[in-house]
C-alpha cells in the first residue's frame, strides 16, 4: 500500500470517527430536549400533564372533534373542602392527598382520556368521543367509588375525599375560552349546590348568559 494510501485511509478513519462523535452528542442534546419538553408539560407534584399541556391539547382534540363532527367532552374537577383538608393534616400531607387523587383519577379513565392538574386542587379530564350524558354517568360512578373509600396517609386515619365536577360538551362555533367557561359555569354549578355532585352543562342557558351578561 503507497503513502498516498495510507494518508487517505488514515484520514477517513478520523472523519468517521468526527461524525460519530457528533452523532453522539447530537443523540445526547436531542435526549435532553425531550426531557426539558416532558418536564415543561408536566406538574412537578403529581407527575401527570400541567395546565401548559391542557391548552394545547385541548385545542388539538377540538379541531379532531370538528373535523370528523365527532362528541368531545371536557369535565373539570375539584377536590372539595381541599384547604379545610390542609388546614387539618397539613400541607404535605394535604399534597398526599392530591397525589393520590390524581392516580385514583388516572386508573378509572380510558386510555383515551387526557387528565391534566391545572390548579391547586383542581383537575381537567379531556374526553375524545363523548357526550355530556355519557360523561355524567361515568363521573358519577367515579365519584361513587371515591365515597367509599377511606384514606390513611401518614397518622391521619379515615380522610373522607369528594369532588365537584362540572361537565361541557364541545359544540363546532366554541373557542377553547367558550368551551372551558361552559364547563367552569357547570364546575361553579356543582360547588355552589352542596359540592359532591356531578353537573352537564345546560349549553342553552349558558348561550343565553353570554348575551344577557
Amino acid at each position: 500500500m503507497s503513502m498516498a494510501s495510507t494518508n487517505r485511509e488514515t484520514e477517513n478513519q478520523i472523519r468517521l470517527a468526527e461524525l460519530e462523535q457528533r452523532n453522539q452528542t447530537l443523540e445526547a442534546e436531542t435526549q435532553q430536549l425531550r426531557v426539558y419538553k416532558d418536564y415543561a408539560y408536566t406538574d412537578v407534584l403529581t407527575e401527570i400533564p400541567n395546565r401548559r399541556f391542557y391548552h394545547e391539547r385541548l385545542v388539538q382534540e377540538m379541531a379532531r372533534a370538528r373535523r370528523g363532527q365527532n362528541p368531545l367532552g371536557l369535565a373539570l374537577v375539584d377536590l372539595d373542602f381541599s384547604k379545610e383538608i390542609n388546614d387539618q393534616i397539613g400541607h404535605r400531607t394535604g399534597d398526599q392527598v392530591l397525589n393520590f387523587v390524581s392516580q385514583f383519577l388516572r386508573v378509572n379513565l380510558r386510555q383515551e382520556d387526557v387528565l391534566c392538574r391545572i390548579g391547586g386542587d383542581e383537575f381537567s379530564v379531556i374526553l375524545p368521543d363523548t357526550d355530556a350524558e355519557q360523561a355524567e354517568i361515568f363521573f358519577d360512578r367515579v365519584k361513587t367509588k371515591l365515597d367509599r373509600i377511606d384514606l390513611s396517609l401518614d397518622s391521619q386515619a379515615n380522610i373522607n375525599l369528594s369532588f365537584s365536577c362540572g361537565i361541557a360538551t364541545f359544540a363546532s362555533e366554541h373557542t377553547p375560552e367558550d368551551f372551558i367557561e361552559q364547563a367552569d359555569q357547570a364546575l361553579y354549578t356543582a360547588k355552589a349546590g352542596g359540592r359532591n355532585q356531578v353537573v352537564a352543562a345546560n349549553y342553552s342557558q349558558v348561550t343565553a348568559n353570554q348575551f344577557v351578561n
